[in-house]
């Protein structure tokens, strides 16, 4: 008998660690520290995908110490959506549980086991109800990034409900693919170091029938030359199937996005003129665990694209985050079991 996930298996930890994990104020290094919410809903006809990443940056228990950013994008039929940032101090969150309000921008809270998510920015509002599908996996092991660290929370699959509300029109989603990521640590941006992130998953029903989802990243040096830590995480249903990692991957980006690929906030435009020659037009990767009999291959192909231009604090210029919507073809063989599948995807590009 094929049986829905019990979000209730996931609630304690989600409820337990997905919380703000703020520095003291007598920490050393609270100028470099960094905090993001990020969450991603995909349409599974591709007609209008979301991102919404709620940051705190620097010191932010006092004022001009630290910022709060909203970033809200929707792809449809081209990109709406920008980057409102306040004072740090303009960040409301409870200690012990997610409960985060950024100002009027934005207000984000994990209760009776989902995610409630509301975002406003210049010309997009967004409602956003998610219920995770799948077990979280935690990598709370100060993964080095540049001169500093970074640890990461997933939540791989959730059930969205979206209502993105665009200049003149109302888009209504219902049980959608989303996705849902928490970093915390301490690093500065324009260090040496660059990544690659992304996920996709089945998007059928019933679900908990033999459904596949997968988390892929890599952090690198600045040109992508030396890959640090690198994963590729596979979950069946609601459980963590299969980790590969680091010998057992390789991966390669290939050719040029030749769409447009604009820039937010719209300043960034004038700060780093002309076109954005960073984003690939596919992501390759491998992955084989002989001892296992384990293997997936996979290959992304960029749709859409968009940059998100970062201030460097390291002297002048912007670190660009490239952000994108694509298709994600999947072949393989985990635990005995084939897996092919075709999905909607978005992966990131730093560096």
């Amino acid at each position: 008998m094929i049986r829905e996930p019990d979000p209730r298996r996931f609630a304690a930890t989600l409820g337990i660690v997905d919380r703000p994990h703020f520095p003291p104020p007598t920490e050393p290094k609270r100028a470099s520290f960094k905090e993001w919410f990020h969450f991603n809903v995909l349409d599974p006809t591709g007609a209008c995908d979301v991102i919404v990443n709620l940051s705190l940056a620097g010191d932010v228990t006092r004022a001009g110490g630290g910022r709060a950013d909203v970033i809200a994008l929707v792809h449809r039929d081209g990109w709406w959506g920008d980057i409102a940032s306040f004072d740090a101090t303009a960040a409301r969150a409870h200690p012990n549980r997610l409960a985060l309000r950024v100002a009027g921008a934005a207000a984000l809270d994990y209760a009776q086991q989902a995610y409630a998510l509301h975002a406003e920015v210049p010309g997009l509002r967004l409602r956003l109800a998610l219920r995770p599908l799948a077990e979280p996996m935690l990598l709370w092991n100060d993964t080095p990034l540049g001169s500093g660290h970074l640890n990461w929370l997933i939540a791989p699959h959730l059930a969205a409900d979206a209502t993105v509300e665009l200049p003149g029109e109302t888009v209504d989603l219902h049980d959608a693919l989303g996705y849902h990521d928490h970093n915390w640590g301490f690093w500065r941006w324009g260090d040496d170091f660059g990544w690659e992130w992304g996920f996709g998953a089945q998007m059928q029903r019933p679900f908990g029938s033999g459904r596949w989802c997968l988390v892929f990243d890599r952090t690198t040096d600045r040109h992508g030359a030396a890959s640090h830590e690198h994963t590729l995480a596979l979950w069946r249903d609601e459980g963590l199937a299969k980790v590969f990692t680091r010998r057992q991957l390789r991966a390669r980006r290939a050719g040029r996005f030749a769409g447009p690929v604009p820039r937010r906030p719209g300043a960034a435009q004038l700060v780093a003129d002309g076109a954005v020659l960073t984003v690939p037009a596919r992501l390759q990767a491998s992955a084989r665990d002989d001892a296992e009999g384990d293997w997936l291959d996979f290959e992304y192909t960029v749709h859409a694209a968009l940059q998100i231009g970062v201030p460097s604090e390291n002297g002048f210029g912007l670190v660009g985050l490239n952000e994108t919507f694509g298709t994600l073809a999947v072949q393989g063989r985990v635990r005995g079991e084939p897996i092919a599948f075709d999905s909607r995807a978005c992966f990131e590009f730093l560096g």
